[in-house]
């Protein structure tokens, strides 16, 4: 608590020519006297504060220790400080530091949102991946782990991480693969054993990954275009799905989609998910598929 005042008496000094000590106690909730302690401390501290003996008299900052309070203006407060207290569930742990600057700013943070990176069933191992990857990539270190392929084989995988992605429901990890020598993104979900070592990244400007784009190459490479009929009770799986551009209502109520999707299992069973409901109506090649799978399916009962 004491540093959050001795913060807020620096912020209040910085925004006045000077301060007489009972309107700081006041503002500081604290005493007078404990006002003068805070300015020997700071003193001691090597921040440029001086008393002003007199009847015009308080207490002040050398004016090359001020800012402008344009500089950061309240709107742009609130803004720091609620993005801080958004960053909480995401293992960033900067309490501290929220607190620090709601008493510079005499403001409490709006937590108008909450990023939780759990799913409902795993969530403290979803978040420990999370900070883990955090550490690696702000102190530049290889990290090592075994990666769960197309194949349902668990391989090592030995990368450079450099950012933590959330797109379409999933978390993933862009970084330099050591095997592949290229840029990967590897899905968080099927990622196990993660060990952060103590090795490295290469210098900046030699590192491969900065100039490197074929795993975005890669990914557009392997997209087709489909179209999709779907019954009308799907719609509100449509439109968490698909982009509202891609739908288009049909004069019965039902819907045709046309999108983009890669190529790979996932696809045929991520579309199989929405049952009877979905037909694949383009192309050819992809309808045949689905027919193939449904087939395996009932050859179980």
């Amino acid at each position: 608590m004491k540093s959050n005042r001795l913060f807020q008496m620096i912020y209040l000094l910085m925004n006045h020519n000077k301060v007489d000590a009972p309107s700081l106690a006041e503002q500081l909730d604290v005493s007078v006297r404990t006002v003068y302690r805070y300015v020997d401390d700071l003193s001691a501290a090597g921040v440029p504060i001086y008393v002003l003996q007199g009847r015009n008299g308080g207490i002040a900052l050398l004016p090359e220790y001020k800012i402008d309070n344009t500089i950061v203006n309240k709107q742009e407060q609130t803004n720091i400080l609620a993005a801080l207290n958004g960053l909480k569930n995401l293992g960033v742990d900067n309490n501290e530091t929220v607190e620090k600057l709601s008493a510079l700013f005499h403001q409490q943070p709006v937590a108008w949102i909450t990023i939780d990176p759990s799913t409902w069933s795993d969530s403290r191992n979803q978040k420990s991946t999370l900070a883990k990857l955090r550490d690696a990539i702000i102190h530049s270190r290889l990290i090592t782990f075994n990666y769960l392929s197309a194949k349902n084989e668990y391989l090592p995988r030995e990368v450079f991480p450099y950012q933590v992605i959330f797109k379409d429901k999933a978390w993933y990890l862009r970084g330099y693969s050591v095997e592949r020598r290229a840029d990967r993104l590897f899905k968080l979900s099927r990622i196990d054993h993660l060990r952060v070592t103590n090795k490295q990244s290469l210098a900046e400007g030699k590192q491969p990954w900065l100039t490197d784009h074929s795993a975005q190459q890669s990914s557009a490479a392997n997209q087709i275009d489909i179209q999709l009929h779907a019954d009308a009770v799907l719609k509100y799986r449509l439109f968490e799905a698909f982009p509202t551009n891609q739908i288009v209502q049909q004069s019965n109520g039902d819907y045709l989609i046309n999108t983009k999707m890669n190529d790979d299992d996932w696809l045929i069973t991520y579309l199989l998910s929405f049952g009877s409901h979905l037909t694949v109506v383009q192309p050819s090649s992809l309808r045949q598929r689905m027919k193939d799978e449904i087939q395996k399916c009932l050859n179980h009962y």
